[in-house]
């Protein structure tokens, strides 16, 4: 049954294309735009500088700073640090493959690979900042409100998650290492991995927004719920559709942040092929993004009543967009990262456990 559901699915999709070749090269051409215009330019360098921070050990570093974070505050191993820093600093899918990674090489148990899942994949502050708050809202501030209400809700959502089978085996305390390479043997993997990466995403993006596009043109529906649904389906292309919707700022904003939070489908599916390798339940996973999406949503928010927003927050000159932008960008990125850490730190003092002990099964 599974099977002949799959089937059929491919065999309409391939039907609407050969039925619409016209529109299907159109909107074939608008992804490849957005890719041009919005991912490449926003993610290739963050995923190059992301790699470069993997393999030459940085990020053991920082795991090592936030290890006295996770347990209280998440009942997770110490060694998902890397997978929760990971998935802060790089965005989608990178957080759900570090957990995947984790758990194969036993430094996590199932449990707490799952807890992790739920709340450590998340988008990037270059994509959020660079991409939404620069490129699609040509203001630096919407793009900080949105992340910061993201990573608040990750951290909710991992919060709630440490009741998620917290009697259930912990791995041993462990530590991640990274093997030496040198410098240009790292840089040489890095590019490498970065072109694919971005690639896979183009890819995804691509086919997803000439599926949904092709999907909307037959159901004819008004554009919000056009925007929502693309969102839903792929959400680059669906949150560039969303910023230009005929509506309010602040709607505009709300939904961007719930798009955020949630992904989409073609995310999804990116974690649904790694996960599905490592034997992981995906419940918890989709039951978290789900709730990061309300948190995000809701603190969005409450920032936006208190930090009223208008469309003349920031501007740009077609000369000076560039290197306002990447100021701009590098400025809120070092902001957002400390404002993440003594959040963290705070709440692993509120959260700290008094004069309790735990045994490894």
């Amino acid at each position: 049954m599974k099977k002949a559901i799959i089937y059929i699915f491919i065999l309409s999709i391939t039907a609407l294309l050969i039925i619409n070749p016209d529109k299907s090269v159109m909107y074939a051409q608008n992804g490849i735009d957005i890719c041009f215009d919005v991912i490449i330019p926003s993610l290739f360098p963050f995923f190059v500088c992301s790699g470069l921070l993997i393999y030459s050990g940085f990020c053991e570093v920082l795991a090592g700073f936030f290890r006295p974070v996770m347990k209280p505050l998440f009942n997770i191993n110490s060694t998902g640090a890397a997978a929760f820093i990971l998935g802060v600093v790089s965005g989608y899918p990178l957080g759900a493959v570090t957990t995947c990674q984790l758990y194969d090489s036993l430094y996590l148990s199932k449990s707490e690979a799952e807890r992790l899942l739920a709340f450590c994949n998340n988008s990037g502050p270059l994509f959020i900042l660079g991409a939404v708050g620069v490129s699609m809202y040509h203001s630096p501030k919407i793009g900080l409100i949105i992340y910061l209400s993201h990573i608040l809700g990750a951290i909710t959502v991992g919060i709630l998650f440490r009741f998620y089978k917290p009697k259930a085996f912990l791995a041993p305390q462990s530590t991640v290492t990274t093997n030496q390479r040198n410098l240009s043997r790292i840089f040489s993997d890095v590019i490498s991995n970065s072109i694919n990466s971005i690639l896979t995403v183009c890819g995804v993006v691509i086919f997803c927004s000439v599926i949904s596009s092709l999907i909307m043109d037959l159901i004819h529906i008004n554009p919000t719920s056009e925007a929502i649904l693309s969102s839903i389906m792929e959400f680059v292309s669906g949150l560039n559709k969303i910023s230009v919707l005929d509506t309010s700022l602040f709607n505009k904003i709300i939904i961007s942040s719930w798009v955020c939070a949630f992904a989409g489908i073609s995310v999804h599916l990116q974690v649904m092929g790694v996960v599905s390798r490592s034997g992981l339940s995906l419940k918890p996973y989709l039951a978290g993004k789900f709730l990061h999406g309300f948190f995000s949503l809701l603190y969005t928010y409450i920032a936006l009543k208190f930090i009223p927003i208008t469309q003349t927050v920031f501007t740009y000159t077609h000369n000076t967009q560039k290197l306002s932008a990447g100021f701009c960008i590098g400025a809120l990125y070092v902001s957002v990262c400390i404002l993440t850490v003594i959040a963290l730190i705070i709440m692993s003092l509120i959260y700290r456990p008094k004069g309790r002990k735990h045994k490894c099964a």
